[in-house]
């Protein structure tokens, strides 16, 4: 067993070093580049012109910021539980900026050109990607603040125009408080038409009672004629009682028509006691020639550029430049003359000859 394991690290040790091996094939690529130095060159220049082109033509990201205030009435009531960031990011998405009024801007601004093929929806959530939606000074989050609760909700828009960008940013502020006021005049109305209904109902009921009183006094008046005491002290609690519903159903006609605190208590209960407005924005500025920058990535693009066209170029060279070349077609190496003055002197390559080329699949092969 000792043996085994001596010959195994004897064949082990005999194996030459991974990194010689490297440093000896990054040489032969250097002598085969020092020959064909152009071609190099010349791969190189056309990599790191193309490199540096998509980078100088590629248009930079701004963000543009409007910053809205949502507020609380102070004399709302206060909701048993606060509203978290989550919850009133989702509220300022989903239902602040439904898809119609969405779809209105992409529309006015001719976004996503590609919305013709893949339909409207597929522009809105670009655009909704486009945009974010942030939340702080956040004091919904607590049950009760003195002065009324407010929070700051700061929509910010990323394009490539700064321009454009702003504008977006400014009509989806607009959206979000265009849809919060009509939402508030749509429960409003709603609420009035209610409030006209059991007005209504409440003057048709007293119409009713009024008559129903006549009627009833007149038979009081013939019961007492004609000395009917006890129809007569019926009919008298009748229209006692039906004087007293009269009156409560003038006062509840009364409140309606003098009292918003019914409506004010709708609207706080289905959470539009808030408005918007607008407290800030942020324009962004153009972006500036980046020379410097430019200069410096153009410096290393161009030597990456550089190191990796003489790997390329001469990792595929099949010419034969050195005795490794030679090795690698299976011809023994009698020798090796060095350069001398004149030996170019009738040289094959004098001579226009081509030089010898390593067949593909010797080019690879291990030496033995």
């Amino acid at each position: 067993m000792a043996h085994r394991l001596d010959a195994d690290d004897e064949w082990y040790e005999s194996e030459p070093s991974t990194r010689r091996q490297m440093v000896a094939e990054v040489q032969r690529i250097r002598r085969r580049t020092a020959v064909r130095p152009i071609p190099v060159i010349l791969l190189a220049a056309l990599l790191t012109g193309g490199i540096m082109y998509k980078l100088a033509t590629k248009k930079r990201i701004v963000e543009a910021e409007v910053v809205l205030q949502l507020s609380e009435a102070e004399t709302s009531e206060r909701r048993e539980t606060g509203i978290p960031v989550n919850e009133l990011r989702e509220y300022v998405m989903n239902r602040l900026m439904p898809k119609a009024k969405l779809a209105e801007i992409i529309e006015r601004h001719d976004l996503y050109h590609l919305r013709k093929k893949l339909g409207i929806d597929y522009a809105i959530e670009e655009l909704k990607s486009q945009m974010e939606i942030q939340i702080w000074k956040n004091s919904f989050l607590y049950q009760e603040d003195p002065g009324g609760r407010s929070a700051r909700i700061g929509i910010t828009v990323g394009d490539t125009d700064p321009d454009r960008a702003l504008q977006l940013a400014r009509d989806l502020a607009q959206v979000a408080i265009d849809t919060s006021t009509e939402k508030r005049q749509e429960l409003a109305d709603a609420l009035s038409s209610e409030l006209a209904r059991m007005r209504e109902q409440l003057q048709k009921r007293s119409a009713e009672i009024a008559q129903q009183i006549s009627e009833r006094q007149v038979k009081l008046d013939d019961a007492t004629r004609l000395h009917k005491d006890p129809i007569a002290q019926s009919l008298g609690l009748d229209i006692a009682q039906l004087t007293k519903e009269a009156k409560e159903i003038d006062q509840e006609i009364g409140s309606i028509a003098s009292s918003g605190d019914a409506a004010a208590d709708r609207i706080t209960a289905s959470g539009l006691d808030m408005t918007l407005a607008v407290v800030d924005e942020e324009r962004p500025e153009r972006p500036a020639p980046r020379l410097f920058e430019m200069i410096l990535i153009g410096v290393v693009v161009g030597l990456c550029a550089l190191l990796g066209s003489a790997l390329l170029l001469g990792a595929f060279d099949s010419r034969v430049h050195d005795t490794d070349d030679v090795e690698r077609l299976g011809l023994p190496v009698l020798g090796h003359v060095p350069g001398f003055p004149g030996d170019q002197v009738g040289s094959l390559a004098a001579r226009g000859a081509m030089r010898g080329r390593v067949p593909s699949f010797l080019r690879w092969r291990s030496q033995r």
